[in-house]
């Protein structure tokens, strides 16, 4: 079975050669161990200490693996959350509501059955647990294959960010907390997330899930600053 570094894999999957944002982010993804060590072949001494490497090959079982997290990349450009997509079902089933929501606002249409057949094909498979991310390629939702990271506009941010930014003065609830957790505003966010009234929370498990995350990430961040203050100058 022949081996391919990340360059000539994004070549092999996307038809795209040199794409630099296309191979870190693959790289990004050999790293967090998205792509499993069991279809990486490693080639000579590394040591971090050093400052050395090993050259990493991808087995031909890898690809898909790769496929689908730069398709979910796509999405959200966080390859921490694409990894507990990945290995969370309930993260899985979340942010397959997100991808929705997503499709439909750039697809310009209000239900999933007007999406494309691509895209509804790809949310088929991404909302079915038995559907294997690591063994099994998803159907790519975007035209032509072509993702939206390729796009300078969204190399370091992703669809989900550019269509909420876009729609600010239009936003739900749930969008306007997601837009200020993209943009790394904590505290906008979590004074967002204060607001919203317990019957939303209990109807819709996708924005209960968003508030308890960025309570907990507000609160991580304020012990954090709070030690720092306790530190000497």
């Amino acid at each position: 079975m022949p081996l391919r570094n990340t360059n000539q894999a994004v070549k092999a999957l996307f038809g795209l050669e040199n794409s630099e944002p296309l191979r870190l982010k693959a790289n990004a993804y050999l790293r967090n161990n998205v792509i499993p060590p069991s279809s990486v072949v490693d080639e000579g001494f590394s040591d971090a200490s050093m400052g050395k490497r090993s050259k990493k090959w991808l087995k031909s079982q890898a690809l898909d693996c790769l496929f689908n997290a730069l398709v979910l990349d796509g999405f959200f450009n966080d390859p921490k959350l694409v990894k507990a997509i990945f290995e969370d079902s309930a993260k899985r089933v979340t942010n397959a509501a997100l991808c929705e929501e997503v499709l439909l606002k750039a697809q310009a249409v209000t239900e999933v059955m007007h999406l494309s057949q691509a895209a509804q094909q790809f949310l088929s498979q991404l909302r079915d647990d038995a559907f294997n991310l690591r063994e099994s390629r998803l159907v790519c939702p975007f035209a032509d294959q072509r993702l939206p990271q390729v796009d300078l506009a969204m190399q370091n941010t992703g669809l989900l960010y550019q269509l909420l930014r876009s729609q600010r003065l239009s936003l739900s609830h749930k969008e306007q907390i997601l837009l200020c957790w993209l943009e790394q505003d904590l505290l906008a966010a979590a004074q967002l997330a204060d607001q919203v009234d317990l019957a939303l929370l209990q109807g819709d498990m996708g924005l209960a899930e968003l508030v308890q995350k960025v309570r907990r990430e507000y609160q991580e961040a304020q012990s954090f600053n709070a030690l720092l203050n306790f530190l000497p100058d």
